[in-house]
């Protein structure tokens, strides 16, 4: 049975031979008493080690020797070390291989009495490597602070001084000196006001309180008393548990930009004054978007005086929304990218005018506040812009009626040229059978009905010529008003749809709640007629078109829709211009009119239209008339 001894003997043993360094008992004779297998891994030694119990160390060491850089050094320092029996700790001893340990040397006493050595070896070889990249990162960032062009130093939580590089600090004796100690040590030091020392130990307790870094700008005089400016900011460093470990400070000498900015400042003074006699608007706007400045041809553009707008925010100019000017503003404070290009800007001032001006702005740093501010120019452009606008005008319409009789000229070779065609056939035809006396009742009703419906057909192309005639030359005048959209629609389709010629007829269908709607009678009724027609005219044999009138809280749409030939979509964008047709719409009459009259009516209106078509499907047109009123201000229609 195993004793609680011999089981404890046996525990020991194994933590012994388990710990990470070789271990090494002699008795005072240097008789081997115990080693670890650790050590017989440092020497190389193939035996256990309760197989080197008994073993001679002295001879042993002879034996090893041989693995050390330098054998005898290793064997004189044993001996020294035995024979002075003081505890050693930390000696390197280096190894033939290169590797690195420390040895640790113990004498053991009873009763003043030597009873044995214990020797210890530590491996260094990876710590020793790390010190070596330690040491030499120190070096690395100690020469980067020492270097870098402001007073760096670390402080620890009671204010003294951790560290300060040679700019702070160039004499390096004073540097190892303030090592431990405070402000107020140096400052005494060095003779200067003790208030210097107390601004900067609040500043610190500040930092410590709030756990934020901070900045100000300290002044002192150098050693010519000339006044100087240094920016000094803390940052404390926090630790796991979020409390302070350090902080750390930097300081900078702005000496020159202060002196710039007074300079700045005096600029700015001579620069307000001449901006106050500049015809060009200048508003100056901070940050938060508060206008700061503007000069006075202020009032003269907007209509309203400066003290009026200084100190609002920039959506207080009394113009316009200014949004897009903020766009700018968070593009630049995002990007720094500032668009060069001008910008045309339209508002009304005061008194109702419209005005045009370009805009542009310029970011800056102000020196009053030492914060982003914008200037802002506005230049009123109004008088050239109406000139530039007036001129677009003359050669749109310069370019639509030169369109206009390109077209008429082919209107006139086509168009008119078969119907008269057809009048003086049918004319000579009934001449030739009267001359024979073989004319009959059904021959006159016959070529008499050719000759109206063609002349019919020239009147309408006439028609419609001398209203787009009209509608170029100004001479067509809007009046719309409040009506009943329902009963005029209804009106329409039983006049001339009820049926239509193929002896079809039109549906209306209408969706939500009917009301009073304002529109141009004369104008509605052409683009009805033009669009109804149309999709009865393009789908000849399919089923009926359908129109649908759906009244929304803020509009209205008409709704027409066939189920003929469709659009193709190669020649959707030309269809509202003059004489443009379809290209699948051969052999059905159509004089490319009525579309581009229909079109500037709409355009009256301000009404969006929507196209969809689907070749051989069917065209849908979508006409939306929005009310211009409240929407609490509905004329509901009681249709009971």
């Amino acid at each position: 049975m195993i004793s609680t001894e011999d089981k404890l003997l046996t525990q020991l043993h194994f933590v012994l031979n388990s710990i990470p360094f070789a271990i090494l008992l002699e008795d005072k004779y240097r008789c081997l008493q115990f080693v670890n297998q650790n050590f017989c891994r440092l020497f190389s030694i193939p035996a256990q080690p309760e197989q080197m119990v008994g073993a001679d160390c002295a001879e042993a060491a002879q034996a090893v020797a041989c693995m050390f850089k330098d054998p005898q050094l290793f064997l004189t320092n044993i001996q020294k070390v035995v024979g002075e029996l003081k505890p050693v700790y930390k000696e390197l001893v280096e190894l033939a291989d290169g590797r690195l340990y420390l040895r640790d040397y113990l004498p053991l006493f009873q009763n003043d009495q030597l009873e044995g050595h214990l020797w210890l070896y530590y491996d260094y070889t990876d710590s020793h490597q790390m010190e070596h990249q330690m040491a030499h990162l120190k070096q690395f960032y100690e020469k980067i602070l020492h270097n870098v062009p402001a007073d760096i130093v670390a402080f620890d939580k009671e204010h003294r001084y951790l560290f300060v590089n040679q700019n702070g600090i160039a004499n390096p004796s004073v540097r190892d000196w303030l090592i431990g100690k405070d402000d107020f040590d140096y400052i005494k030091f060095r003779g200067k006001d003790i208030q210097i020392a107390e601004t900067r130990r609040a500043f610190f307790n500040s930092v410590l309180a709030e756990k934020q870094p901070k900045e100000f700008v300290e002044e002192i005089e150098d050693k010519q008393q000339h006044k100087r400016y240094v920016l000094r900011r803390m940052q404390p460093i926090l630790d796991d548990h979020n409390d302070i470990d350090l902080v750390v400070g930097y300081g900078i000498d702005i000496t020159s930009i202060k002196n710039a900015e007074r300079l700045l400042r005096q600029k700015e003074k001579n620069i307000a004054q001449v901006a106050d006699l500049l015809s060009v608007v200048v508003i100056v706007i901070d940050e938060d978007y508060n206008v700061v400045f503007t000069n006075p041809a202020y009032e003269s553009l907007f209509g309203y005086p400066p003290q009026e707008v200084i100190g609002q925010k920039l959506n207080s100019l009394a113009i316009d929304n200014l949004d897009f000017i903020i766009k700018d503003f968070e593009l630049y404070k995002n990007t720094r990218y500032v668009d060069s290009a001008q910008k045309v800007y339209q508002f009304k001032d005061k008194y109702g005018f419209t005005k045009h001006v370009t805009y542009s702005f310029t970011p800056y740093v102000s020196t009053d506040v030492n914060e982003l501010n914008f200037a802002v120019f506005f230049n009123d452009v109004s008088d050239q812009y109406f000139a530039v606008s007036e001129l677009q005008k003359i050669i749109e319409k310069e370019r639509r009626l030169n369109e206009l009789k390109s077209g008429f000229v082919n209107i006139v070779s086509h168009e008119l040229r078969t119907p008269l065609s057809v009048i003086q056939s049918s004319a000579e035809i009934m001449e030739m059978l009267n001359d024979a006396n073989q004319i009959s009742q059904e021959h006159i009703r016959l070529h008499t009905n050719r000759i109206v419906n063609e002349v019919h057909g020239m009147h309408n192309l006439m028609e419609e010529l001398l209203l787009v005639s009209k509608i170029e030359s100004g001479k067509i005048e809007f009046r719309p008003y409040p009506q009943d959209l329902v009963n005029f629609v209804e009106v329409l389709l039983h006049e001339r749809y009820s049926p239509f010629a193929d002896g079809r007829t039109i549906t209306l269908e209408i969706k939500g709640k009917p009301r009073l709607i304002e529109f141009d009678r004369m104008m509605m009724n052409h683009i009805l007629n033009n669009l109804i027609s149309n999709a009865f005219k393009y789908s000849n044999g399919k089923k009926t078109p359908r129109l649908r009138l759906r009244f929304t809280e803020r509009s209205v749409c008409i709704i027409i829709a066939d189920y003929g030939i469709g659009i193709p979509a190669k020649d959707r964008q030309k269809l509202f211009k003059a004489f443009a047709r379809a290209s699948n719409t051969d052999g059905i009459k159509g004089t490319g009119l009525g579309l581009l009259v229909a079109k500037y009516f709409i355009d009256f209106h301000k009404a969006p239209m929507r196209l969809k078509s689907k070749l051989n499907k069917g065209t849908c047109m979508v006409l939306e008339l929005t009310e211009k009123r409240p929407a609490n201000a509905h004329h509901s229609i009681d249709r009971r």
